[in-house]
């Protein structure tokens, strides 16, 4: 758009607004001292911000400021763009004056002049806010006086939102950072929550059709039964990975430390949990710490779930009818959890992949065993919470290890 001559006191007021504007600190704060400070060379009662989302098709209000209350078109609102008022200003990248008592051109604008109405405002000035990648929001100005806006006050007004483009392009990228980590986080607890309910109703009623209780089946239907039930188990598997997750993901985890006896509270208990998988892959289990008692401080649920991530691994990646070696070692106020196997390993290349999100060996050896790609990432939180390490160590085609390293805080009581 030609600029009609913007005035050197104007010109002042402008330069005034490019210096908040660099020297702010957020959002929030920018806009207050540009409401202070557009009064001078714009009528203006209310100044909203304002971002694009959905593809150009819903305005999100992000930040309102007024002099007056009570505000009936808040912060937070969401206006439909196809059809209205904000569209012609996003598409034509110009300013559009509108007076509240004109004819709606569609339903959002009806709703949005009713509000603003509600407020007392008779008229506002909305300029959309460019940047590279596109419009990207809107800046507007609303009166509550008897249509005071020009065409000049719009081109004001397209100045001060090209000063703002780079702080409103921030907040746009942080919003739809922001709107993607919700969307993942809200998939995370469907596949968590919703599915893991009927997945283990499903395992309950295959282990009573398997044991006869609905009547006799043959063993072809049994072999079946059976294979179903491990599919369904593998989802049950899959699940509670999915749930440990989006409780780390929702930062509502909490470290609940206790005193316990590593070996038997927690090695034990997690090979008890997986003898079953040992015994069908026809691996042998030694172990290389009898003898070896001491307490541990720490979340024995969440170390569990550390113990029995390495050990599924090691009976999954490692060669059937394999060693498989559990080894504890005290060291100076540390110790060391080690998970050995038998089997393909990765290379050197591979091995900065291993702790990473929903990250997988793509060896050919490996690609085919199943996995979701969490285990090693909740393995790795867990451990960094509890301020030890985990790393991995492998002769590719022959043996991989995965080593722990915790504090062993015999000194606990004290720190308490």
């Amino acid at each position: 758009m030609k600029h009609s001559n913007i005035t050197t006191a104007e010109q002042e007021i402008l330069e005034k607004i490019g210096h908040n504007i660099l020297k702010g600190d957020g959002l929030e704060e920018i806009i207050s001292h540009i409401f202070s400070d557009i009064l001078e060379i714009i009528p203006c009662d209310r100044l909203d911000i304002g971002l694009l989302e959905e593809n150009g098709r819903r305005l999100i209000i992000r930040i309102v400021k007024s002099d007056y209350d009570p505000l009936h078109l808040p912060a937070g609102y969401a206006a439909d763009v196809p059809g209205s008022f904000i569209q012609q200003a996003v598409d034509t990248r110009s300013p559009v004056i509108y007076g509240c008592n004109d004819q709606p051109s569609g339903a959002s604008d009806s709703e949005l002049l009713s509000l603003l109405t509600a407020e007392g405002i008779t008229a506002c000035v909305i300029v959309p806010v460019v940047s590279d990648i596109g419009v990207i929001g809107t800046l507007s100005c609303s009166c509550r006086g008897s249509n005071p806006y020009l065409e000049h006050h719009g081109q004001l007004l397209e100045k001060i939102a090209s000063l703002l483009r780079y702080t409103l392009e921030k907040a746009y990228q942080s919003d739809q950072i922001e709107k993607h980590y919700q969307a993942y986080k809200e998939m995370l607890g469907f596949v968590a929550h919703e599915l893991k309910s009927p997945i283990t109703s499903i395992i309950t009623l295959m282990r009573t059709m398997s044991d006869g209780y609905y009547g006799q089946i043959d063993e072809k239907q049994r072999d079946v039964v059976r294979r179903v039930i491990k599919k369904a188990e593998y989802l049950d598997a899959m699940s509670a990975q999915y749930l440990n997750l989006s409780r780390f993901e929702g930062d509502a985890l909490v470290l609940k430390r206790q005193l316990v006896d590593f070996i038997d509270d927690i090695i034990e208990a997690s090979i008890e949990l997986i003898m079953q998988q040992v015994e069908e892959r026809d691996m042998k289990l030694e172990r290389d710490f009898r003898g070896t008692i001491f307490p541990v401080y720490c979340d024995p649920d969440l170390i569990k779930i550390v113990v029995l991530n390495l050990l599924n691994n090691a009976i999954k990646y490692g060669n059937k009818k394999g060693r498989l070696v559990i080894t504890i070692k005290k060291l100076f106020k540390m110790f060391s959890l080690s998970v050995w196997n038998e089997g393909p390993g990765f290379s050197e290349t591979e091995k900065s992949r291993l702790f990473k999100k929903f990250s997988r060996l793509e060896t050919k050896t490996l690609i085919e065993r199943k996995g979701s790609g969490i285990g090693l990432y909740l393995s790795w939180k867990i451990v960094q919470l509890h301020g030890g390490r985990i790393f991995a160590e492998s002769k590719q085609g022959s043996w991989a290890r995965f080593t722990v390293e915790l504090p062993q805080y015999m000194d606990f009581r004290i720190a308490e």
